[in-house]
């Protein structure tokens, strides 16, 4: 009998755990050939999450529950629970259950196919209009940067057990999509609607999402650097140009020029703009080689229970 471990990272969950358990039971019933598990994995959560899990856990032999030390953020804490996954795949979906779990039926009917990474493939989600308008710039900006869609989003995955042990092989990506999206083997999206969570609130604000966004644009290609340098060829051809024909106007045509100070101003107003920009673009690949040595450190757990 082949075992599925359903991996669910958390962090502040009291709300969800015992509703997000309850309706994965439901779902397990249909698959009466496999055996399941589901792995919490907890980002340090200061409401009552461990009390709730550890009382499960005592319980049920097949609830599974590692506690980080410190918060990591939600793709390292991901990352280092399935490295922890010893079954023959593994499901990822977040506690807030909006990433429908009955998704799990055909990520299995998929894998039963031989098809090594399954994704759910959101069409269609409830949130508000400008986080909406941001995600749509963001994905197409990115694929533009990358020449490639990546088509893997934050949310619920499959993985078979011979992609689990090559992420085991491989370095950490902040951006875990691309990692996913990168690896050698099949994949297939399953097309679905995400639903609004009912209770409890996202603990991803509009920074995280912000931070998660600027990985996303800068992982896995350096065309923001070319960009930075295409700009300033272009606005040095500008101001050569300019130059010339300022030079050419008052010194040969004797146009009389009065003093721009507001023109100055916006002038200068934009290359400073400029400047901060790719100063920005600069600091988040020299910020990347910074972090690349903390992004190595495994992250400390210090509780486990039925591992």
């Amino acid at each position: 009998m082949r075992e599925i471990t359903i991996v669910c990272p958390i962090f502040n969950e009291e709300e969800n755990i015992e509703f997000f358990i309850k309706n994965f039971n439901e779902i397990f019933k249909n698959h009466p050939d496999y055996k399941f598990s589901i792995l919490f994995a907890d980002n340090n959560s200061a409401d009552s999450s461990r009390e709730i899990l550890k009382k499960i856990c005592k319980e049920r032999k097949e609830i599974k529950y590692i506690r980080y030390a410190k918060n990591n953020g939600v793709m390292k804490s991901l990352f280092n629970a399935i490295k922890h996954v010893d079954t023959d795949a593994c499901a990822v979906f977040d506690c807030d259950l909006q990433d429908d779990p009955k998704l799990l039926n055909e990520f299995i009917k998929n894998w039963e196919l031989d098809i090594k990474i399954i994704y759910g493939k959101r069409v269609k989600r409830k949130e508000i209009f400008f986080l909406g308008f941001f995600r749509n710039i963001f994905k197409k900006l990115s694929n533009y940067l990358r020449g490639y869609e990546i088509e893997i989003e934050s949310g619920a995955w499959f993985l078979d057990k011979e992609v689990i042990q090559q992420i085991r092989n491989d370095e950490y990506e902040p951006f875990l999509p691309l990692l996913i999206n990168n690896l050698d083997f099949e994949s297939k999206g399953v097309e679905y609607e995400r639903i609004e969570r009912k209770r409890g609130f996202s603990k991803f604000n509009f920074f995280n999402y912000l931070s998660y966004a600027a990985e996303g644009l800068v992982s896995g290609t350096i065309k923001p650097l070319r960009v930075s340098v295409y700009f300033s060829f272009l606005f040095g051809c500008i101001s050569f140009f300019s130059a010339i024909y300022f030079l050419i106007a008052k010194f040969f045509l004797k146009i009389v020029f009065a003093e721009g100070v507001a023109a100055i101003i916006i002038i200068n107003l934009i290359s400073f703009s400029l400047i901060f920009l790719f100063l920005g673009i600069l600091g988040e690949y020299i910020g990347k080689i910074y972090l690349k040595d903390d992004n190595k450190k495994i992250p400390k757990i210090s509780e486990k229970i039925n591992i």
